[in-house]
């Protein structure tokens, strides 16, 4: 009986080499897939934030279209050229005179 025993606790001691193989193959696949994870959820990260600066962009440039739109439908056409010909490209009227500050203080 007592060779009888010990017969039984060798065999529940010894595991095939298989079982390690598959065990480690279980642990990899499942640290592969947690790396997958992670990376992946740093991509929708980035990409929501891109996503969030393209919004704030089509906001500006809509805000901006809605003020040409204004100014081209309003009936001060004439006064807003004319605050662009004076302030975008310096021109001025006949006789007038300007002065600009020439001190770097």
């Amino acid at each position: 009986m007592n060779n009888e025993m010990n017969y039984i606790d060798e065999g529940r001691n010894r595991r095939p080499l298989a079982h390690y193989v598959i065990l480690l193959i279980l642990v990899l696949i499942i640290v592969y897939a947690v790396y997958l994870w992670i990376s992946q959820s740093a991509k929708v990260e980035e990409l929501e934030k891109g996503n969030e600066e393209l919004q704030a962009q089509i906001t500006l440039t809509q805000q901006q279209c809605d003020e040409y739109s204004r100014i081209l439908s309003s009936d001060d056409q004439n006064e807003y050229m004319e605050r662009i010909a004076i302030e975008k490209y310096g021109y001025g009227y006949p006789g007038e005179k300007r002065y600009y500050f020439t001190s770097q203080e």
